[in-house]
């Protein structure tokens, strides 16, 4: 179990970041209005693929959970490793938020660990334009838990 109370990856602990995230409104409108649709690709060792999908849209952030391609459109994909997702989710419990080398621009830059894809430049322009919003969802997994609102 991870402290935020759901094992990582399932469809709880991304809902459950999810409602961490929303639960601090002031740094979603500090950040400013978003819309994208996220797909989070999670590849285990064994060659199989977990996606789960995250919308934003203007200052709300829902999480879809568990997705397959024909009832979730994506339109970018984030694609890694499960180890390297896992390093990243403790480092951010671990600091209350990612430190330089687990933030998702230091993992995807390169395209190592982290592969960021997508059909057509406009998806793939919009992965790093909300990149600060997306990253404030995902260190939202390492707020206090007395810190997070209920809803």
């Amino acid at each position: 179990m991870t402290p935020m109370g759901a094992p990582f990856p399932s469809d709880r602990w991304f809902s459950e970041l999810v409602d961490r995230a929303v639960s601090d409104r002031g740094t979603m409108e500090r950040l400013g209005i978003a819309d994208l649709r996220l797909g989070i690709e999670i590849h285990d060792d064994a060659g199989g693929a977990e996606v789960f999908g995250i919308v934003l849209e203007g200052y709300e952030v829902h999480s879809v959970g568990e997705v397959s391609a024909t009832e979730f459109v994506p339109e970018v994909v984030i694609s890694g490793p499960l180890d390297a997702w896992q390093d990243m989710v403790s480092a951010v419990e671990d600091h209350g938020g990612a430190d330089g080398p687990h933030t998702l621009n230091s993992l995807s830059l390169a395209g190592v660990p982290f592969e960021v894809r997508s059909d057509d430049a406009v998806g793939h322009d919009k992965f790093f334009r909300y990149m600060g919003t997306i990253q404030a969802v995902f260190d939202a997994a390492g707020a206090p838990m007395a810190t997070v609102a209920v809803l």
